[in-house]
């Protein structure tokens, strides 16, 4: 058994007969390229991570958007001195809730819900939105939300004197 070095060197027979290395023997040996050859392996594996995050965080956001926009509308509603004023305040607290969200968030594919009813403690206003974009499943290995994103929340308005 002989070794053959990047020198040109035979440890059996001395030198290579041209005096160069062979190209097979230098591309074996040769350690040029190998970091970028792992940087593209972590990159892929670091950018899938990144978009991930990052696409999630875009779910979780109008999650939120949503959820301040249905309590602002609550909040807005107990000021209505009837159903339709409440109804009416609710609806317009909610959309400029969503206007400031615009970005993230489109109007424009919001439903929103209100329903009135009676309980033991007063007045109830059932307020929600149902929200369907379909802009947070471009990434095949991040969890989408459901077809159909539902915030609701129920408000009691009550007399406070009795």
């Amino acid at each position: 058994m002989f070794f053959r070095s990047l020198t040109g060197h035979n440890a059996s027979h001395g030198t290579f007969p041209s005096g160069k290395v062979p190209a097979r023997e230098r591309f074996v040996h040769d350690k040029r390229g190998s970091v970028a050859i792992e940087f593209a392996f972590i990159a892929a594996v670091f950018l899938a991570i990144l978009f991930g995050i990052m696409s999630y965080g875009f779910q979780f956001a109008t999650r939120i958007a949503l959820s301040y926009a249905v309590t602002e509308g609550g909040r807005a509603a107990v000021a209505g001195l009837d159903g339709a004023e409440r109804e009416t305040y609710a609806t317009a607290a909610m959309t400029r809730a969503l206007d400031a969200y615009s970005p993230l968030v489109d109007p424009a594919l919001a439903q929103m819900t209100f329903t009135q009813g009676t309980s033991a403690a007063g007045d109830t206003l059932e307020i929600g939105i149902d929200y369907t974009d379909a802009r947070f499943s471009f990434l095949p290995f991040v969890p989408t939300p459901e077809e159909t994103i539902r915030v609701e929340t129920t408000f009691v308005v009550a007399d406070p004197s009795g």
